[in-house]
């Protein structure tokens, strides 16, 4: 009976390290206090969405990673409502460094009682390249991605749905100043020969 209380105690123990450990390296994705970005502000602002086509998670954990001097990722919470399209839509809205960047993969974890079922996977064959200025803020999209995708569907697409976003991050974040946002509306995603699978 000892060892078995002892096994179980171990088991949670690595189970709740790696918990811990997986997270720490992400950002939340809009910060639920007041932010201080402004023109004077030696990073820049990226901000953007992402949606989801159902409410139930398929993961219990997306990270979408953000390359340039420093590899970074931030966390969307599927734990939370999102905050449009009824819950399924995540706004966005993290401090970069500046220069050129993109958005190559994302990462999905899975987490079950068994140590067994614990799981990451990276989905790449994309990049979602932006430019980050100082004191600027860059909306990057909405991007959609699909957790449920099956061979041969597209698991992540790029749309432009800025008036939507925008209106919704002033309402959410009202001390910074939304009026100079750098819109690139011609964005795309760009694909490679290793296409996004899960």
């Amino acid at each position: 009976m000892k060892n078995q209380l002892i096994k179980i105690i171990s088991l949670t123990t690595v189970l709740f390290s790696i918990l811990i450990l997986v997270q720490s390296c992400a950002v939340a994705s809009l910060p639920s206090e007041p932010m201080n970005f402004s023109k004077s502000s030696e990073k820049g602002l990226l901000v953007g969405s992402v949606t989801f086509p159902t409410n139930k998670p398929n993961f219990n954990g997306y990270f979408f990673r953000l390359t340039n001097n420093t590899s970074q990722e931030f966390q969307i919470d599927r734990n939370q409502s999102g905050q449009l399209d009824e819950g399924r839509t995540y706004l966005f809205a993290i401090e970069r460094a500046v220069g050129v960047s993109e958005i190559p993969s994302v990462r999905l974890f899975h987490n079950s009682v068994m140590i067994a079922g614990q799981y990451d996977v990276r989905t790449g064959g994309f990049s979602i390249p932006y430019e980050i200025k100082k004191g600027e803020i860059t909306y990057i999209g909405n991007i959609t991605f699909n957790d449920y995708a099956k061979k041969g569907d597209t698991v992540v697409g790029l749309n432009n749905k800025f008036e939507r976003d925008i209106e919704e991050l002033k309402r959410l974040q009202p001390s910074i100043d939304w009026n100079n946002v750098k819109n690139e509306e011609n964005k795309k995603i760009e694909y490679n020969n290793k296409k996004a699978r899960l």
